[in-house]
Parts: structure tokens; C-alpha cells; sequence
């Protein structure tokens, strides 16, 4: 009793490191993007040493083979991983992290329904109004914003969706291979082919990052640190230790804390303002996640 009460400690106290570290991870991103390094150059960053540090990793876990078969699905994936977090980075361009982070927030609900148009998932009464809440805040957000709101940008939101659609695109093209291999493996693997995929378009960026040529102050460094190890590598390895140990529901219910984290943080520094649209919204989104994300086992596909 008490070893699996313990099993369940470890699994919260990993998820909720997991959405403190995704809650910081727009404001320290922003401090760094466009002004100290680029879009693509950053992605590279963040790949190249997601890469690096789950090779590493690699090193002190059992070996597993993937079949060709497989590893294609993981090419297809690495692409998805690759415009996830390139879409995140140009939106930073033209956004605040707390909408950014608002917008994320809504990714259970692309994921639902991608799956139904793609998967044949059926969509419940309650998925139905999950998601006629979650478009009530998007809406929230974009037309109480289009005037006077200097952290706000139509293309920021825009980029912001393509973010949550690769993202989505990435969950449904690995779902069928990852029962089969451990997180370790899949990353390795994935941020290796993303990382190869972002040379191109971030080599030619270098010399425009004041970050990558050394000339950046102290905190650019710090908050890219906190990016590249801590949002990409420490994350991405404890969600997996947290699945094994508690639901997926409650996993995705510490999904809210992330936009409050974003949000409470910018607004802190200076990186946003307070508006009466930004609470409502998160309210609207925050409730139309819950209602899709607890829907029961039996109003989904078995099998």
C-alpha cells in the first residue's frame, strides 16, 4: 500500500515539475526570441541538445532495435516535432508568452478532434461542449484583442494554431509505435532527425544571433539554458515517469496550471498586462479541456 502511494508521489510530484517547467518556458523563450537569437535558430538549439541529452541518456538505459517500419513513422513524427517548435518560436515574433500560452491550452481539443476526422473517434455530447467552450475563449481572446493590445497579432495567434496542429499531428503519427518503445528511445531517435531537419534554415541565421556569436548579456544565456535543458530535455523525459505512475486525466488536468504560470509570470515581469478578457478566456478553455479530457471510457472507441 504504501509502495504504491508512493508510485503515485513520484508521479505528481514529476507532473507537476513537468507544467511548472512548460509554465516559464514562454517567458524565458520570449526573453530570448527575436531580440538575442532567432526562430530558427533557436529551434536548432533546442533540438540539437534535446538530441544530445537523450543520446546521452541512452547510454544508461537498455538498448531497444527499431524496425524500418517504425523509424519511418519516427521520421514522419521528427517533422511534426520540428514545426511544433518552430511555429512556437516565430510566434514569439508577434505574441505575448501569455497568449501563446493560452492558445496551447487548447491543444486536447485540436487533438480531439483531428482524431475524429482522421481516427473515426466519435465525439460525445460532452467533447461537443468541451469544444464550443474552448473556441468561446479562443474567440475571447482574439476579438477583445484586436484593438488596443499591443502583445497581441493576428499572426501571433495564427502561428500559435499551426503550433498546436503539428503538435496534434505529432501525437496521432506516434500513438500506434509508442507502446512499443521506451520514451528514451523515441526521443533519442525523434530530436536526432528534427535536429538534422533544422540545420538548414538555421545555419544561414547564425551571425544574426547575438546569443550564438557571444555578444548576448548574462540572462540570455540563463533563460536559453532553462529552455534547452530544463523545457526540453528534463520535461520531455519526466512526463513519460509520470504517465506510469497516475492517470492520464489527472496528467492533463496539470495542464491548467500552465497558462496561469505563463500568464501570472509575464504580467510579473513586464512581458504582458493585465486585461479583463485574459481570466474570462482562460476560464473558457481551462473548462472546455476539462470536459474533454474526463470524458468516460465508455464514450470512447474500444478496442
Amino acid at each position: 500500500m504504501n509502495s504504491e502511494l508512493n508510485k503515485k508521489w513520484v508521479g505528481h510530484l514529476a507532473v507537476l515539475t513537468v507544467y511548472i517547467i512548460f509554465g516559464i518556458n514562454p517567458n524565458c523563450s520570449k526573453a530570448v526570441v527575436p531580440e538575442y537569437i532567432t526562430p530558427e535558430a533557436y529551434t536548432a538549439l533546442r533540438l540539437l541538445v534535446g538530441a544530445a541529452g537523450f543520446w546521452l541518456i541512452s547510454l544508461f538505459t537498455p538498448r531497444e532495435r527499431v524496425g524500418w517500419r517504425d523509424m519511418r513513422i519516427i521520421i514522419l513524427g521528427a517533422v511534426s516535432l520540428y514545426g511544433t517548435l518552430w511555429a512556437f518560436a516565430e510566434a514569439m515574433r508577434y505574441i505575448s508568452p501569455t497568449y501563446v500560452s493560452l492558445i496551447s491550452a487548447m491543444s486536447p481539443l485540436v487533438v480531439m478532434l483531428m482524431a475524429a476526422v482522421f481516427l473515426k473517434e466519435p465525439i460525445t455530447t460532452r467533447k461537443a461542449v468541451g469544444v464550443f467552450f474552448g473556441i468561446a475563449g479562443a474567440l475571447m481572446m482574439i476579438l477583445f484583442s484586436l484593438h488596443g493590445d499591443a502583445h497581441y497579432s493576428n499572426r501571433g495567434a495564427l502561428l500559435c494554431f499551426v503550433n498546436i496542429l503539428f503538435y496534434a499531428t505529432y501525437l496521432l503519427i506516434t500513438r500506434a509505435i509508442s507502446p512499443k518503445y521506451s520514451p528514451v528511445t523515441m526521443m533519442k531517435w525523434m530530436f536526432l532527425f528534427s535536429a538534422v531537419l533544422s540545420l538548414p534554415l538555421a545555419i544561414p541565421t547564425v551571425k544574426a544571433s547575438p546569443l550564438l556569436m557571444g555578444t548576448a548579456p548574462a540572462m540570455a544565456y540563463v533563460n536559453m539554458g532553462i529552455v534547452a535543458i530544463f523545457a526540453t530535455v528534463l520535461a520531455y523525459y519526466l512526463l513519460p515517469v509520470a504517465l506510469r505512475h497516475i492517470r492520464p486525466t489527472t496528467v492533463s488536468m496539470y495542464s491548467n496550471l500552465q497558462p496561469i504560470i505563463t500568464a501570472a509570470l509575464a504580467i510579473a515581469i513586464g512581458q504582458d498586462v493585465f486585461t479583463w478578457n485574459k481570466p474570462i478566456a482562460l476560464v473558457l478553455v481551462i473548462f472546455g479541456v476539462f470536459l474533454v479530457t474526463t470524458s468516460r471510457a465508455k464514450d470512447t472507441v474500444r478496442g
